[in-house]
């Protein structure tokens, strides 16, 4: 928004395009105000009220003016100077374009921030994979284990062999009496065992048949 003493820079050449509707716009804004927003509007423009009441009769309206009721009273200049119908609220977009309009650059240098610079857009690092390091191998295998000593099982114990009861020899076969009878018997018998096949009567057999001989 401008200040008292930018307005009062300005010309105050008539740019209404239409003096009756400027002439009815004005005065019927004007009558709504309270006279404290009307005070307001003259230190503004740096003007008395007789300045407005004259729009009233004549229609004719200068920037100056038009710009100081429409920033006070939140109506759009372009309804005030005819060029624009509809009432509706003042705006810097509206303040920018009348000031455009009517060839004020200078003052548009003073009272619009300068556009920001472009920061310079910095090239992008190209990415380069890094490679990972090798881990040497004997880092990563696991410690051998300590070998553990066996110890030798314990042989089985060994059954001690039972005592052989040694039996006494037989006597001698020449120290054993028997009967005659006896004797015949076994003579008898071992002559039965030789005709059946038995090699222990044939030797025995053999034996006696050479003592009985000799």
């Amino acid at each position: 928004m401008l200040t008292t003493p930018q307005i009062k820079s300005l010309k105050q050449v008539n740019i209404s395009v239409d003096a009756e509707k400027t002439k009815q716009r004005v005065e019927q804004v004007w009558k709504a105000a309270k006279n404290a927003v009307k005070n307001d509007v003259v230190a503004l423009a740096g003007c008395a009220k007789n300045t407005v009441y004259r729009v009233f009769d004549t229609g004719s309206l200068s920037i100056k003016l038009a710009i100081a009721i429409g920033q006070v009273l939140n109506v759009n200049p372009y309804y005030l100077t005819g060029e624009a119908d509809e009432p509706s609220e003042f705006s810097e977009a509206l303040l920018l374009q009348i000031l455009e309009q009517h060839g004020y650059k200078q003052l548009l240098a003073e009272i619009t921030p300068p556009a920001p610079a472009e920061e310079a857009v910095k090239p992008k690092r190209k990415y380069t994979r890094k490679a990972k390091p090798v881990v040497e191998e004997a880092a990563s295998m696991p410690e051998p284990e300590e070998e553990v000593a066996l110890e030798p099982e314990p042989e089985p114990e060994q059954e001690e062999a039972p005592a052989v009861v040694e039996e006494p020899a037989p006597a001698p076969v020449s120290d054993i009496e028997l009967p005659e009878e006896d004797l015949q018997a076994l003579l008898h018998t071992l002559v039965i065992l030789d005709r059946a096949g038995v090699a222990a009567a044939q030797e025995k057999l053999a034996r006696v048949k050479g003592i009985l001989i000799s």
